[in-house]
């Protein structure tokens, strides 16, 4: 019995903490709402935060490991 996959199908979700980089772009992002900047300040701050989660998620999938190899080796 696998003790992590509590009864879900599918593949396990990959979680990792959220860079700095993206918490930052989104506290920016809320400042300038919070202040009313002009539209094209808002639409800025979208865009650093739609870069900042790509290149985060970039990194997280560059990290992973190759394919496990299979547990059993059958040889004919």
């Amino acid at each position: 019995m696998d003790l992590t996959n509590f009864g879900q199908e599918g593949d396990p979700m990959v979680i990792y903490p959220v860079p700095v980089e993206v918490t930052q772009a989104r506290v920016q992002l809320v400042v300038d709402q919070a202040a009313k900047a002009p539209p094209h300040l808002i639409n800025q701050d979208l865009q650093a935060v739609d870069h900042a989660k790509a290149a985060a998620i970039e990194a997280a999938l560059a990290n992973l490991p190759d394919e496990e190899p299979p547990l059993v080796d059958v040889k004919v």
